[in-house]
Protein backbone atom coordinates (compact mmCIF):
# COMPACT_ATOMS: atom_id res chain seq x y z
CA UNK A 1 0.00 0.00 0.00
CA UNK A 2 1.31 3.56 -0.59
CA UNK A 3 1.83 5.55 2.14
CA UNK A 4 1.17 9.04 -0.14
CA UNK A 5 -1.78 7.43 -1.59
CA UNK A 6 -4.81 9.63 0.04
CA UNK A 7 -2.53 12.41 -1.65
CA UNK A 8 -1.73 10.71 -4.93
CA UNK A 9 -4.35 9.02 -5.95
CA UNK A 10 -7.06 11.39 -6.02
CA UNK A 11 -6.96 12.28 -9.96
CA UNK A 12 -6.50 8.34 -10.02
CA UNK A 13 -9.55 7.45 -8.72
CA UNK A 14 -11.99 9.92 -10.33
CA UNK A 15 -10.15 9.61 -13.54
CA UNK A 16 -9.65 13.55 -14.08
CA UNK A 17 -7.23 15.88 -14.41
CA UNK A 18 -4.99 12.55 -16.27
CA UNK A 19 -3.68 12.58 -19.82
CA UNK A 20 -2.92 10.83 -22.90
CA UNK A 21 0.57 8.74 -22.25
CA UNK A 22 2.34 7.64 -24.88
CA UNK A 23 3.89 4.46 -23.18
CA UNK A 24 7.14 4.16 -24.88
CA UNK A 25 8.52 7.28 -24.79
CA UNK A 26 12.01 6.96 -25.84
CA UNK A 27 14.91 8.70 -28.24
CA UNK A 28 14.34 5.95 -30.87
CA UNK A 29 10.76 7.06 -30.88
CA UNK A 30 11.05 10.61 -31.65
CA UNK A 31 11.17 12.26 -34.82
CA UNK A 32 13.60 15.44 -34.54
CA UNK A 33 13.85 17.88 -37.00
CA UNK A 34 16.03 18.08 -38.97
CA UNK A 35 15.05 21.84 -41.24
CA UNK A 36 17.17 24.78 -39.73
CA UNK A 37 14.63 26.86 -37.00
CA UNK A 38 12.27 24.02 -36.63
CA UNK A 39 11.83 22.96 -33.60
CA UNK A 40 8.56 20.52 -33.55
CA UNK A 41 9.24 17.22 -31.98
CA UNK A 42 6.97 13.94 -32.77
CA UNK A 43 6.65 11.29 -31.19
CA UNK A 44 5.61 7.72 -33.41
CA UNK A 45 5.08 3.98 -32.36
CA UNK A 46 1.70 4.70 -30.17
CA UNK A 47 0.65 1.66 -29.85
CA UNK A 48 1.50 1.54 -25.75
CA UNK A 49 -0.83 4.61 -25.20
CA UNK A 50 -2.64 4.83 -22.44
CA UNK A 51 -4.65 7.52 -20.33
CA UNK A 52 -2.37 8.15 -17.19
CA UNK A 53 -0.12 10.99 -15.99
CA UNK A 54 2.83 12.41 -17.84
CA UNK A 55 5.00 11.66 -15.41
CA UNK A 56 5.05 8.21 -16.75
CA UNK A 57 6.20 8.91 -19.86
CA UNK A 58 9.02 11.81 -18.70
CA UNK A 59 9.88 8.58 -15.86
CA UNK A 60 10.47 6.21 -18.06
CA UNK A 61 12.67 8.04 -20.49
CA UNK A 62 14.96 9.51 -17.71
CA UNK A 63 14.24 7.31 -14.79
CA UNK A 64 14.61 3.85 -17.05
CA UNK A 65 16.83 4.68 -20.28
CA UNK A 66 19.43 7.43 -19.16
CA UNK A 67 22.17 6.35 -17.53
CA UNK A 68 22.20 7.41 -13.47
CA UNK A 69 24.97 11.09 -14.32
CA UNK A 70 22.91 11.95 -17.22
CA UNK A 71 19.34 11.78 -15.17
CA UNK A 72 20.81 13.67 -12.49
CA UNK A 73 22.36 16.67 -14.85
CA UNK A 74 19.03 17.20 -16.45
CA UNK A 75 16.10 15.55 -14.41
CA UNK A 76 15.23 18.49 -12.06
CA UNK A 77 15.78 21.15 -14.93
CA UNK A 78 13.83 19.27 -17.72
CA UNK A 79 10.74 18.39 -14.82
CA UNK A 80 10.76 22.37 -14.50
CA UNK A 81 10.59 22.92 -18.09
CA UNK A 82 7.96 20.67 -18.58
CA UNK A 83 6.20 21.99 -15.45
CA UNK A 84 6.92 25.72 -16.76
CA UNK A 85 5.25 24.38 -20.25
CA UNK A 86 2.09 23.31 -18.55
CA UNK A 87 1.44 26.43 -16.84
CA UNK A 88 1.99 28.15 -20.53
CA UNK A 89 -0.41 26.28 -21.99
CA UNK A 90 -2.98 26.45 -19.46
CA UNK A 91 -3.08 24.25 -17.36
CA UNK A 92 -3.26 24.96 -13.85
CA UNK A 93 -3.99 23.79 -10.42
CA UNK A 94 -0.75 21.44 -10.63
CA UNK A 95 2.06 22.55 -8.95
CA UNK A 96 5.55 21.77 -9.15
CA UNK A 97 5.23 19.47 -5.96
CA UNK A 98 2.54 17.73 -7.02
CA UNK A 99 4.57 16.82 -10.21
CA UNK A 100 7.60 15.92 -8.00
CA UNK A 101 5.08 13.21 -6.34
CA UNK A 102 3.74 12.09 -9.47
CA UNK A 103 7.06 12.11 -10.82
CA UNK A 104 8.71 9.67 -8.19
CA UNK A 105 5.00 7.45 -7.69
CA UNK A 106 5.64 7.16 -11.73
CA UNK A 107 9.92 6.24 -11.38
CA UNK A 108 8.65 3.60 -8.34
CA UNK A 109 6.46 2.16 -11.49
CA UNK A 110 9.61 1.71 -13.75
CA UNK A 111 10.73 -1.43 -12.22
CA UNK A 112 8.51 -3.37 -13.54
CA UNK A 113 9.21 -2.30 -16.74
CA UNK A 114 12.16 -4.71 -16.68
CA UNK A 115 10.46 -7.19 -15.30
CA UNK A 116 7.38 -7.48 -18.00
CA UNK A 117 10.81 -6.67 -20.32
CA UNK A 118 12.31 -10.21 -19.15
CA UNK A 119 9.45 -11.91 -18.67
CA UNK A 120 8.65 -11.71 -22.69
CA UNK A 121 12.31 -12.45 -23.73
CA UNK A 122 14.34 -9.39 -24.25
CA UNK A 123 18.00 -10.13 -23.60
CA UNK A 124 19.43 -9.46 -20.25
CA UNK A 125 21.14 -7.01 -22.09
CA UNK A 126 18.08 -4.50 -22.49
CA UNK A 127 16.00 -5.39 -19.00
CA UNK A 128 19.19 -5.68 -16.71
CA UNK A 129 20.50 -2.19 -17.48
CA UNK A 130 16.94 -1.09 -17.35
CA UNK A 131 16.18 -2.46 -13.89
CA UNK A 132 19.64 -1.12 -12.97
CA UNK A 133 18.85 2.76 -13.77
CA UNK A 134 15.26 2.41 -12.51
CA UNK A 135 16.36 1.22 -9.24
CA UNK A 136 19.00 3.61 -8.98
CA UNK A 137 16.73 6.54 -10.07
CA UNK A 138 14.26 4.50 -7.52
CA UNK A 139 17.42 5.40 -4.59
CA UNK A 140 17.46 8.53 -6.05
CA UNK A 141 14.80 10.00 -5.64
CA UNK A 142 13.62 8.45 -2.32
CA UNK A 143 10.25 6.76 -4.10
CA UNK A 144 10.38 3.88 -1.15
CA UNK A 145 9.25 6.67 0.95
CA UNK A 146 6.21 6.20 -0.94
CA UNK A 147 5.68 2.81 0.60
CA UNK A 148 4.16 1.55 3.86
CA UNK A 149 6.63 0.33 6.26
Amino acid sequence: MLAAAPRLSGRYLTHRKLTIVHGDAHSWNVFHPTAPGRTDVRLFDWDGWRVDTASDDLAYMMAVHWYPERRRRLERPLLDRFHDSLLRNGVSGYTRETLDDDYRLSALFMITIPVWQANHDLPPVIWWNNLERAMIAVDDLGCRDLLDA
